[in-house]
């Protein structure tokens, strides 16, 4: 069956292993305008390993993501298992009083450990040791390294142990309470309205309703995340005031040997520090179609493959973007923004003069590109703006791009397809108004091993991302995608 595929770009320039699957049509003489050829896939894509049983607990259950979630969840239930096991075994009244600091330390470590992976240097840091690795080492300790994105897994964990910890400390502390231990009212309600919130970030938090309500995710992620850290400021402070009191100390004396009141000051700064970080900067718009604009940010730099946080209203939402340096060292970068909902649809028709840019740009997955060479990169639709950033940061990367989109050139600008030539001479363009939807998967296979590529990576939306992704996998490709954790 013939699949006709429109290409921007020349036919004659198609490597022979991948023309041998084209029916060429007549395209003699064109310039990099649209052609219209026909892709006959006469190659099979091979099966996937296994049986589906073993696809998913390999690929989806056990997750390089899940693996590190459980690792550090089970890491925190260990202790917490011996804890209830001698309150068991020791049912004493007085064994009940080392509980509540304990699980304060407990709870506090794993706020501070979730918050300092989603610290932007932190990110950035893991990212750079992740590519020192020399292209010359062996493929598996590359696509492991490569697998550090997943970092997210650490975040998510530490959060539910956070919880988990909280909820012992706040039944120690309650039946203390009951029992007649001099203990502030406050500091029982304070601890039921902290756990009130923590239960509302785990809710909104949960993949399906992270996606279908990502602004209230994120204003929900935020405000009680900030009223988790003000609770906990009044909690520590009445509970250390109440032991200076019963052991004739001043409430610095305590705080200062008090491991839970450094760990809540480390996260303080965690949360206020990004905000440190927000500016008002100008921009020049340059409107591509009605679908898209490339926003231009003179006098700052980002490195290629990192985004930044916009707003326009700070406190309500932020969106990240992916940043596209200038070619050549240049100064400044640029982000490319499609219709994508209502605020980058209202961005859009009524391009800004000024934008809130918080915090410093960080890393995407991209960044492990450049562990691989060649390298597959594939796109769709605005998915090819975090490439372009690639493309502009490391000309020189050996690599091979297949972009599907409604239109490429019409809707994102010439200057856009000639930077997405300029990385790939024989890159491969799909104009789904043409020639409609592709099998991806198939045709992200036949690029890979025509290219003889070490690796795939995937930038589309959430459910292509996880098709290719697992389509890749599950035949002994190496593929990468984001994982839509945050």
């Amino acid at each position: 069956m013939d699949i006709t595929i429109e290409f921007q770009g020349l036919s004659e320039k198609l490597s022979p292993s991948l023309a041998s699957t084209l029916t060429v049509g007549s395209s003699t003489g064109v310039d990099k305008s649209t052609s219209t050829e026909s892709l006959v896939l006469v190659k099979p894509v091979p099966d996937k390993a296994g049986n589906r049983v073993y696809r998913y607990l390999r690929w989806n259950f056990f997750s390089v993501y899940r693996r590190l979630f459980s690792i550090v969840f089970l890491g925190n239930l260990i202790p917490l298992i011996l804890i209830i096991r001698k309150l068991v075994v020791d049912s004493r009244y007085d064994a009940y009083h080392s509980i509540p600091t304990i699980a304060a330390t407990a709870t506090m470590s794993n706020v501070f450990t979730s918050l300092i992976t989603r610290n932007e240097h932190f990110v950035n840091l893991l990212f750079r040791v992740a590519v020192s690795i020399p292209t010359r080492s062996p493929l598996f300790a590359r696509r492991l390294m490569a697998k550090m994105y997943s970092y997210g897994g650490i975040h998510s964990g530490c959060g539910v142990a956070a919880v988990v910890w909280h909820l012992v400390y706040l039944m120690a502390t309650t039946f203390l309470f009951a029992r007649g231990r001099p203990l502030e009212i406050a500091v029982v309600v304070i601890g039921w309205l902290v756990l009130s919130l923590f239960i509302a970030i785990l809710v909104f938090a949960h993949p399906h309703l992270r996606a279908t309500l990502h602004n209230y995710f994120e204003l929900v992620h935020r405000c009680a995340g900030w009223s988790i850290i003000a609770a906990a400021w009044a909690q520590v402070m009445l509970l250390a005031a109440l032991t200076g009191k019963e052991q004739g100390q001043t409430l610095g004396q305590v705080l200062l040997v008090t491991p839970g009141f450094w760990l809540l000051l480390s996260s303080t700064c965690l949360v206020i520090y990004p905000w440190t970080r927000l500016r008002l900067k100008d921009v020049e718009a340059e409107p591509l179609s009605d679908h898209a604009v490339r926003l231009h940010f003179k006098g700052s730099n980002a490195e290629a493959c990192q985004t930044v946080r916009l707003a326009d209203i700070p406190l309500k939402e932020l969106h990240s973007f992916a940043c596209i340096p200038e070619p050549n060292g240049g100064n400044g970068y640029s982000v490319v923004i499609s219709d994508a909902g209502d605020w980058t649809k209202r961005i859009i028709r009524n391009p800004p003069r000024k934008i809130w840019v918080r915090g410093v740009p960080t890393f995407g997955v991209l960044r492990v590109a450049t562990l691989f060479k060649p390298v597959v990169i594939v796109a769709t639709g605005s998915g090819i703006g975090p490439c372009l950033g690639l493309f502009n940061g490391f000309p020189s990367l050996p690599c091979r791009v297949l972009w599907s989109a409604p239109s490429p050139e019409t809707t994102f600008g010439k200057d856009i397809i000639d930077i997405v030539y300029r990385a790939d001479p024989n890159a491969v363009i799909i104009d789904t108004r043409k020639s409609g939807r592709q099998d991806m998967v198939r045709l992200t296979y036949e690029l890979y091993k025509e290219a003889s590529a070490e690796a795939v990576l995937v930038i589309s939306n959430q459910k292509l991302t996880w098709k290719i992704v697992y389509g890749m996998e599950t035949r002994g490709v190496p593929a990468y995608g984001p994982i839509w954790d945050s």
